[in-house]
Parts: structure tokens; C-alpha cells; sequence
């Protein structure tokens, strides 16, 4: 198994700033359907205190509307912010929401296109699983397979449950969000070549690892992992990875330390390091490493306690 050290950041994490906020709650009304801003009326919403603000979700202000039974007026609801706003998606399909209810169950969201209205693919849909009954939960749905979603879409609609409600309960909704497309320098993660990250890497934006459903006609399985994509990019001899200020869904960071077995990442948590990667990066400033006996070393070759630039580092084969 591999053992890591972690040390504490040396920086102060920025926030990132690249999400596209639909609605947040805080300074969003309930309105009537096509009035300035806010949701439709559609399952009787409301805006109300949090009800539960010690957990992920620490948000004073939160949707609520209650599902009474299977009809699709009875679990949707929808925030049509082309009627007040129209944001540029730039090619990016994320979205995520939080949400809190009392039934485990798939949560499906549908994008209108406002240019094609009437025509079969005016609405484009995609499902996610919820899964921690009576707990806050970001949802986080990957449009990438809906091919005629285009960059403007007008309305986001809800709708809490595709199963059956067995009984009446209360959703709350909350932080509608387009995700940041992940990004190095002025460049989105995608679109840069295989192997050519090298050095010092700083990532901005979102990185994420998931799974939702395509809901356009038959359900598939759509599958994403940003960390994957990562991993491809990166040369082996890639020094540092700084993530500070990175939104993270599901960090997953072995296949990359497993390409470039000397690299030293960077998050809000803290610094990640394997053992030996560690010690690399504090030697680039250092002439020799010592043992505990005062002996220069070049290269660890054991399991213990190493001493670089005057400060003891452990060292895990």
C-alpha cells in the first residue's frame, strides 16, 4: 500500500471564481412564472431558513417545496433564468445543485434550448442518484452526451424524484451552479496534449469524478473523471501539482502519483506527497540529504528518518 506523508500548505487557498451561479437562495426571490427573477410556480415553492446549516451545505436561505405524489406537477419544479440572465456555458456541461430529502431516488434535470422551442430536442435531460436520505447533497449532473444542448439554455427544471414518492416529503434546494470548466493557464484541460504538462502544474476550475444517466429516450451510463484526463496530460517528470482554489468531486490522486512518481501535490487540505516524491522536492535546494548519523546520502535506499535542509524527513519505501 502506499503510504503518504501529509504537510501542512504553505499558502493561503484562494476561492475560485469561475462558477456560473443560477441561484443561490440569499438574494433570489420565489416568483411567478416569466417576472424578473426566481423560480416558477410550479410545485408551489418557497424560499425558507435552512433546516439543516452544520453540514455541507451551511447556506442561510434554501428553496423548499413538497412532493405529494407521482404526477410530474407534483415532483418539478423550475428556475427559468433565461427570463433574467443569460449565461454562456463556453462548452462546458456540468452543473450541480444541492438538494436534501427524505427518499434515496434518481434526481433528473432538464435544459431547455430557447432557439428551437416546439422541436423534439427542446428539452435535454440527464439523472443523477441521491443517496444520503435526510442529509444535504451536491448532485452533480454531466451533460457531455447531450449532443444539441447548445451554450444558452433557458430553463432548469427539477425534478426531485423519476421513481415513485411513497409518501409526501419535503425537498429543499439549494446553490444551482454551472461547474468551471478545469483549466491550465488560459487553456481548458481538454484540449492540451497528452504528455506535455511538465514541471510546475497549476490547475484552476473543477475537477470531478462521477457518474450520472443520459435521460434523452433509453437511460445510459455516463461516466466522467477529470483526474483520468489529468493523468494523460501530465509528462512523468512533472514536479508539482497545485489544486489550491480547485472545486474537487471524488479526488482520486494514485494514477498520478503513479506516472510521476516524484510529484508533489498541492490542495486545500493540505500537501500530498509520495514518500519519495517528498523528498525529491526538498533536495532541488539542498547539495546532499543526510542520514541520522551525520553520513551524506544521495538517494534514500532505506525505510527511516532523513535529514534535508536541516529538517527530518520521513522516508517510506
Amino acid at each position: 500500500m502506499r503510504k503518504y506523508l501529509f504537510l501542512p500548505s504553505l499558502l493561503i487557498a484562494t476561492v475560485c471564481s469561475a462558477q456560473i451561479v443560477l441561484w443561490d437562495g440569499e438574494d433570489e426571490t420565489i416568483t411567478s412564472r416569466n417576472d424578473y427573477a426566481g423560480w416558477w410556480d410550479r410545485g408551489n415553492p418557497s424560499l425558507v431558513d435552512n433546516p439543516e446549516k452544520d453540514g455541507i451545505n451551511t447556506s442561510a436561505k434554501c428553496l423548499k417545496f413538497t412532493m405529494t405524489g407521482n404526477d410530474f406537477g407534483q415532483k418539478h419544479v423550475a428556475l427559468p433564468f433565461r427570463d433574467w440572465m443569460t449565461p454562456d456555458l463556453k462548452g462546458n456541461r456540468r452543473f450541480s445543485f444541492m438538494i436534501k430529502k427524505t427518499q434515496n431516488e434518481n434526481v433528473m434535470v432538464e435544459l431547455s434550448d430557447p432557439t428551437n422551442e416546439g422541436a423534439s430536442n427542446y428539452w435535454q435531460k440527464t439523472a443523477a442518484w441521491y443517496g444520503d436520505a435526510g442529509k444535504w447533497q451536491k448532485v452533480v449532473l454531466d451533460f457531455s452526451t447531450n449532443d444539441e444542448l447548445n451554450d444558452f439554455p433557458g430553463v432548469f427544471a427539477i425534478t426531485a424524484q423519476t421513481g415513485d414518492v411513497t409518501a409526501p416529503q419535503d425537498v429543499y434546494i439549494d446553490n444551482v451552479v454551472v461547474e468551471p470548466v478545469p483549466m491550465v493557464g488560459e487553456k481548458a484541460l481538454k484540449d492540451i496534449d497528452d504528455n506535455s504538462l511538465t514541471g510546475d502544474v497549476v490547475v484552476k476550475g473543477s475537477l470531478m469524478r462521477g457518474d450520472c444517466q443520459n435521460t434523452n429516450g433509453d437511460w445510459f451510463k455516463v461516466e466522467y473523471d477529470d483526474f483520468a484526463t489529468l493523468k494523460a496530460k501530465l509528462s512523468a517528470e512533472a514536479t508539482s501539482l497545485d489544486l489550491r482554489g480547485v472545486i474537487l468531486k471524488d479526488p482520486y490522486y494514485d494514477q498520478i502519483q503513479d506516472k510521476c512518481p516524484s510529484i508533489v501535490i498541492y490542495t486545500d487540505e493540505g500537501t500530498i506527497a509520495t514518500a519519495i516524491g517528498q523528498v525529491n522536492a526538498e533536495t532541488e535546494k539542498a547539495t546532499t540529504v543526510y542520514d541520522l548519523n551525520g553520513r551524506p546520502v544521495e538517494k534514500p535506499a532505506e525505510q527511516g528518518i532523513y535529514i534535508v535542509n536541516g529538517k527530518k524527513i520521513v522516508w517510506y519505501k
